[in-house]
């Protein structure tokens, strides 16, 4: 892992406040949003892995929550995400 990568993340888990996603849980950008302060997060770890952080990326790319808040990228949804809203897992389209 990159040492740019380690400082976002670590960056994330600072900022990130209301409710933190949930250990070994896999959430879309726009389930992150919806649970807290994930903005800067999200963006910081797109960057990290050299992904666009533009809206559709943050809302439709899929993170693992690893602990404590903090999230790893995963995968952009191109087709966007599912689950979104509701109790199922998201994934994508």
């Amino acid at each position: 892992m990159k040492v740019f990568s380690i400082i976002a993340i670590l960056a994330g888990v600072l900022s990130v406040s209301a409710k933190s996603c949930k250990k070994g849980g896999i959430y879309c950008g726009q389930s992150l949003l919806n649970r807290g302060n994930y903005e800067n997060h999200i963006k910081e770890v797109l960057a990290s892995q050299g992904k666009p952080t533009d809206h559709a990326h943050v809302l439709n790319s899929l993170f693992n929550c690893i602990e404590n808040g903090a999230i790893t990228y995963q995968v952009y949804c191109s087709k966007g995400c599912g689950g979104v809203g509701s109790t199922d897992a998201d994934y994508c389209l």
